[in-house]
């Protein structure tokens, strides 16, 4: 493509925040495009074009990580991180550039004349707006389990297609982006206050859980995907990973389903994590190749990490929700401008 030559990924390697820039222009172009093409579906269109534009830079950025895993002697999970630190950076900033890409089109597309709300209608459908007094587990239990599917199929999507990831994260970061610059407006009709103002008062107050949440994400990919590019397609192995797998998938949706039956929502949610992890922890005996199953256990330390970064971010979201007026007050009137 053209733009590889522009923005080629040796350049996001050396200036991480090139990134940035990188996914705000091709969120444009696809969010043009899938209007013009396919105005019935652009919001979910524009993605899928945005996640093609972006997948050749993922694919390479992970090849990188995973030479520098199987380069590094002193094999830890400390060690690892740090060799992950520069794809984790520059995914952060590819996610904010899609992020913001659509949080300023949604937030400036009524004062164009046009329709938020047929524009990006697959993102609007997930709008819902919670928040109260106090801090609440129920709205916390909410946000951790309703999330834990979409950052485990960021593993998964990335351990069977390496870098495929990439269209979960888009999703996410255009989702986040379309409902905040939406609630602006729509706060902004109800009350009259400064739109511009709401829209400030939403991206500062919930860009510590939003970073918190989708860094949890892009570790979940980055972890999948090295497991996938470094041991599954080069290990000698994968008939039997690949046995493992589908039996693993068949027995915990089994079990799922089980403890769902048993147990109330809560307990059945922190156990399906459980579940998942023990499950995932055990493919790592499939290797021979002792080299293989340690790094298989590290990245599978690296989804664990992601996990407890979701937890911290849905935890400082549920506070958020619960105890910050200003974006309560803002939440309330577009609830009902809405």
């Amino acid at each position: 493509m053209v733009f590889e030559h522009l923005f080629p990924s040796s350049l996001l390697e050396r200036k991480e925040w090139t990134g940035f820039f990188l996914a705000f222009i091709y969120a444009t172009i696809s969010i043009v495009i899938a209007r013009l093409l396919f105005a019935a579906n652009s919001g979910i269109v524009s993605v899928i074009f945005v996640s093609i534009f972006l997948l050749p830079y993922f694919s390479t950025i992970l090849k990188r990580e995973e030479r520098q895993e199987e380069q590094e002697k002193n094999k830890n999970f400390l060690t690892l991180l740090k060799d992950n630190w520069d794809a984790i950076q520059i995914y952060i900033f590819i996610f904010l550039g899609i992020y913001l890409a659509y949080m300023l089109y949604s937030f400036l597309a009524p004062y164009l004349g046009y329709d938020v709300s047929r524009i990006f209608r697959e993102q609007l459908s997930l709008e819902s707006v919670r928040g109260g007094v106090t801090f609440s587990f129920s709205t916390f239990f909410d946000i951790l389990l309703n999330n834990w599917w979409v950052l485990l199929a960021c593993f998964i999507v990335s351990l069977v297609a390496g870098d495929g990831a990439i269209f979960f994260i888009a999703w996410n970061a255009s989702t986040w982006g379309t409902i905040f610059g939406y609630r602006a407006i729509a706060a902004s009709s109800f009350d009259g206050r400064s739109a511009l103002i709401a829209l400030l008062i939403i991206f500062l107050v919930t860009l510590p859980h939003l970073l918190l949440e989708g860094s949890a994400y892009i570790l979940a990919a980055i972890s999948g995907g090295v497991i996938s590019d470094e041991i599954v397609q080069k290990s000698e192995e994968i008939r039997s990973f690949v046995l493992f797998f589908l039996c693993g998938a068949f027995i915990y949706v089994l079990l799922f389903i089980l403890v769902k039956s048993l147990f109330p929502r809560v307990v059945a949610g922190v156990l399906a994590i459980v579940l998942a992890l023990g499950i995932l922890y055990c493919m790592h005996y499939l290797f021979d190749n002792t080299n293989h199953a340690l790094i298989f256990r590290y990245n599978f330390y690296l989804f664990a990490f992601a996990i407890g970064v979701f937890v911290v971010g849905a935890l400082v979201e549920t506070f958020v929700l619960h105890n910050v007026g200003a974006l309560r007050s803002v939440y309330l009137a577009a609830m009902i401008g809405g």
